[in-house]
C-alpha cells in the first residue's frame, strides 16, 4: 500500500474532488473503500465517455448495442454483444470481395 502513498489523498486521485463536495468533516469520516468504491466507478465513467466520444455519439441517448465489442468469447455468450474479433467482419468482407 505504501507504494502508492501514504494518505488517502496521496492513494485516490479523486480524494480532492470529493473532498470539495463534501467537505472536510464529511470528507475524513468516508470510509476508505467509499472512496475507492467512488474512484473505481469514476474511472468506468470516464473509459464511457471516451468510447462515447471515438463513435462520435456525446450523449448516452444515442449509443447502442452495435457500438459496443465483447472482449471476450464468454462475454459475447452472455451479453448478446458480437465478438471483437467478428466485429464489423461481414462489411470488411464485402470491400473485400468487391
Amino acid at each position: 500500500m505504501e507504494r502508492f502513498g501514504q494518505t488517502r489523498d496521496e492513494i485516490f486521485v479523486t480524494s480532492g474532488e470529493l473532498r470539495k463536495e463534501l467537505g472536510d468533516k464529511e470528507f475524513e469520516a468516508l470510509p476508505t473503500g467509499a472512496i475507492g468504491l467512488y474512484t473505481y466507478y469514476e474511472r468506468l465513467a470516464q473509459g464511457l465517455r471516451q468510447l462515447m466520444c471515438g463513435s462520435r455519439k456525446f450523449a448516452l441517448e444515442h449509443i447502442s448495442r452495435g457500438d459496443l465489442a465483447a472482449l471476450t468469447h464468454q462475454a459475447a455468450e452472455i451479453s448478446g454483444i458480437e465478438y471483437i474479433m467478428d466485429y464489423g467482419k461481414e462489411e470488411a468482407e464485402a470491400v473485400l470481395n468487391s
